[in-house]
């Protein structure tokens, strides 16, 4: 089986706010700050060992932990190396971040190199 490269790629249409993105899509560690949100991802490696006698191998996982605050006043928030970027995405999604704060925060993050995906803007 031949399974193709996937390329990582985030595509924003500024006009409608809808932003698509792979699976995989990560990034590197970045002071975000946006308004008076805090968003804090806490990325920490997992050890799966195989069942005794399986004779699998043991391999690392990743487990990540997100928490967003909303408070009164400007607040930075550190995203650590690896983070899932729709992960980020969810989270502000849910305090009710708007499209177009969203976007300018993933242009942002893009732009500080952080982002490790082709970024395409329409």
């Amino acid at each position: 089986t031949i399974e193709p490269e996937r390329r990582a790629l985030v595509v924003v249409d500024q006009r409608s706010g809808t932003i698509v993105m792979g699976e995989d899509v990560r990034i590197s560690r970045v002071a975000v700050s946006q308004g008076n949100l805090t968003l804090r991802i806490e990325e920490t490696p997992l050890a799966v060992q195989p069942n005794p006698f399986a004779q699998g191998e043991t391999v690392i996982v990743p487990r990540t932990q997100a928490s967003i605050e909303e408070e009164p006043g400007l607040h930075i928030a550190e995203i650590p190396d690896g983070s899932s970027l729709s992960q980020v995405v969810s989270g502000l999604n849910a305090l009710g971040v708007s499209p177009r704060d969203m976007i300018d925060i993933l242009k942002s993050v893009n732009s500080a190199g952080a982002l490790h995906a082709e970024f395409v803007v329409h």
